[in-house]
């Protein structure tokens, strides 16, 4: 069963890139919420779920960081 986050403050949800596109995954979950064709895409998907509430990491292809949106920020 995949462990879900709270809805705390310090809850994020993830941009990452996969084989057959980018996911968006909220930290702590084992699966993806989304697999979408674009990383534009993503990120649009990945702050809806975010809302206000969850901060938005988006990565780069290697998986590195290339962005991190704070929920206060947004």
């Amino acid at each position: 069963m995949a462990r879900k986050t709270t809805g705390s403050k310090d809850g994020r949800v993830h941009v990452i890139s996969r084989s057959d596109g980018w996911a968006v995954k909220k930290e702590g979950n084992t699966r993806a919420s989304r697999v979408v064709k674009t990383k534009d895409e993503a990120v649009s998907t990945a702050r809806k779920v975010a809302s206000k509430a969850l901060d938005v990491v988006i990565h780069k292809k290697d998986g590195t960081i290339q962005k991190w949106e704070k929920a206060e920020k947004r």
